[in-house]
Order: C-alpha cells, then structure tokens, then sequence
C-alpha cells in the first residue's frame, strides 16, 4: 500500500511526515554524489528552515521512499522558487504514484496564501512538460516548449521576459551580501535562466564552482575554504554572486544590465 506524505522542514510535522522524511533521506543518500542529493539532504534535515520554506511531498511503501517531488524559496522579498527533484523509483513507475504526488503539489500552491514570485524548473520530457502544464508552467524561452520552465505566482508577469524586465530594472547602487542558502535560487534559476534568455547559453557560473549550491555546499563542508556572496540593489534584488577562494581573486557573475555598475563591499 502507498502511503502520501507531506513534510515541512522546521515544521509541525506529524509521526507519519518525518517517518516520510527519513524514509526520502534513505533514497536521496544513495544519490549523495550529485549535488542536488546533498542540498536536498541539507534542507530536508532542517538546516536552512531559518532562511527558506521548503516543502516535500513523499510516497512511500514499506518503510520506503518509492516517489518524491519537492518546491521551496527563501523567505526574503521578492523571493523565487524552484520546483521538481521529482523521481519515481524504477519498478514503481507507470502507477499514478508521481501524478498523486504532483497532485498534492498542486493543491498546496493553490490552497496557500505564501508563496514566492514565481517557480522555476528544467525540463526536457514531454509528457512531464505537459505534467506541469496543470501547475501553470509554461517555456521561459519563446520558441520553445521544453527544457526551462516558468510558472508565475501572485501577480507576476505572465512571461518569463516579462518577468526578466521587472526583476532586473534599473538600480541607483549595487552592494555584496552574504551568500546564504535562501538566495540560491536566485541565482541558479532565475540568474541561470535570464542569461540563457540573453544569448549566453554556456556562460554561467564561475570557474571556481558551476554553481551557487556547489559552492555553498562546499563552504558548508569547509568554511575556510572561500567566501560566497551575491550581488544586491539597493532594494535587495540578486542581480549577481561572487566567490573569493582563501587567499585568492574574487569572481563576479552578474546580470549583462548591471556590469558597469561598481559594487559597493558589505559593510
């Protein structure tokens, strides 16, 4: 029998949710190799509940995670979320397991008053683009009907290029800031996907780290390792990140509107 489970990091969870939880932390270990395993284990055990809201719908059989799919944001202004780690394991497929899961998903949008700007997913299946269609996903690039995927939330624009336009208006000033794990989406989706929209289909991330959540979870492991901040507006709007390795250069990622700008350092 297939039991459904929601957990919320940091949340009242009841017995069932974290038996849930722990069973999904079982699945994703066996996946701790890729770093979207070991950031998914670092939300799912609590450790950034105090920045970001995350949410986990689970099925299980037997004591054992079978399905998953998650969505979270930080919890700052003008947050954005990324939705998916969606897998259903091989011999439960073709069961309606992933499609309950994404049901509950859909509810939970629906039904809360809390929710980010917008989500964010890569896709590049078919029938899964046409899955999150239900959701209101829809191509962020024109032209296209796979691979990025932007689903609008609260008022937002309705398309991706509209939303570029809004989120990356002119700013008086730009400043660095801590890179915490709240803003990683910030930066790996909507940084990620704006400058593919730019025609910089290859260019993103730094030499140092391909991404925001590499170099965080390797700061997590080793502090002394670097420094990761992002790249704020005046009005806290994420246009950038930036690593400093100990001892070494600091490297600068930013949105093309902003690289002429200078940047102020935290005080």
């Amino acid at each position: 029998m297939i039991n459904y489970r929601t957990f919320v990091p940091g949340g009242i969870n009841p017995p069932e949710a974290l038996e849930a939880a722990g069973a999904l932390s079982g699945m994703l270990r066996e996946e701790s190799q890729r770093s979207y395993a070991r950031m998914m284990l670092y939300r799912l055990a609590g450790k950034a509940a105090g920045e970001c809201e995350d949410r986990y719908f689970i099925a299980v059989e037997d004591g054992q995670c079978v399905s998953r799919i998650w969505y979270g944001w930080g919890r700052h202004r003008d947050a954005v979320g990324n939705f998916g780690n969606f897998r259903t394991a091989e011999d439960h497929q073709r069961r309606g397991i992933g499609r309950s899961l994404l049901e509950m998903l859909i509810a939970s949008v629906r039904n809360s008053a809390d929710l980010p700007r917008c989500l964010f997913c890569t896709c590049s299946q078919p029938h899964l683009v046409r899955m999150y269609g239900a959701l209101g996903f829809r191509p962020a690039l024109e032209g296209t009907d796979r691979g990025l995927l932007y689903c609008p939330l609260g008022g937002s624009p309705d398309s991706f290029n509209g939303f570029i336009r809004e989120y990356y208006r002119p700013a008086r000033s730009l400043h660095f800031a801590p890179g915490t794990v709240g803003f990683r989406h910030e930066v790996d989706c909507l940084l990620a996907f704006s400058l593919h929209a730019a025609g910089e289909t290859n260019s993103f991330g730094l030499k140092s780290f391909p991404t925001y959540e590499a170099a965080f979870l390797a700061l997590a492991e080793d502090p002394a390792a670097g420094k990761l901040e992002r790249v704020a507006t005046e009005d806290d709007r994420t246009v950038g990140w930036a690593f400093t390795a100990a001892g070494g250069e600091r490297e600068i990622q930013l949105y093309p509107a902003f690289r002429k700008m200078t940047i102020q350092e935290n005080s």
